[in-house]
C-alpha cells in the first residue's frame, strides 16, 4: 500500500487535513467565539472507535482489533483527563498551557508515591 503525504491547510472557519480517501475539518478557535466549525480529535477517536466496534460484530472480528480498540479506548480516557486537569487548573478553552506534575523523585528512579 503507498501511502501518500497528508495535507493541512485553512479553511473558512476550521484546519482541513486531507489524505487519500480522508478528510477531516478540525475546530479551529473556541466554539464559544467563533461557533462550532470543524470536529475534535476526540471526535475522530470516537469515529475509530464506532469502526472498530461494527467489525467486531461480524465476521471482520479479530484480536488486533480488539488491541486497537483497547489502545483507542485509552486514548479517549487520556483525552478526558487532559480536559480534567484544564478544567480543574484553570486553563480551560484557553491558550495557557496546563501544568504536570512529575510524582517521581527527580535524582532517584522510582515513584513518590510508590506507583
Amino acid at each position: 500500500m503507498i501511502q501518500e503525504a497528508v495535507q493541512s491547510h485553512s479553511v473558512p472557519g476550521g484546519e482541513l487535513i486531507e489524505a487519500p480517501y480522508v478528510r477531516v475539518v478540525f475546530q479551529r478557535g473556541f466554539p464559544s467565539d467563533v461557533g462550532i466549525n470543524g470536529c475534535r480529535v476526540d471526535d475522530v477517536i470516537r469515529v475509530a472507535i464506532d469502526k472498530l466496534e461494527s467489525y467486531q460484530l461480524g465476521e471482520l472480528a479479530c484480536e488486533e482489533n480488539a488491541e486497537a480498540l483497547r489502545y483507542l479506548k485509552l486514548a479517549r480516557q487520556t483525552m478526558a483527563a487532559r480536559i480534567q486537569r484544564r478544567k480543574e487548573q484553570g486553563v480551560l478553552n484557553t491558550m495557557c498551557p496546563h501544568t504536570y506534575e512529575r510524582t517521581e523523585d527527580e535524582n532517584e528512579d522510582f515513584s513518590a508515591t510508590g506507583a
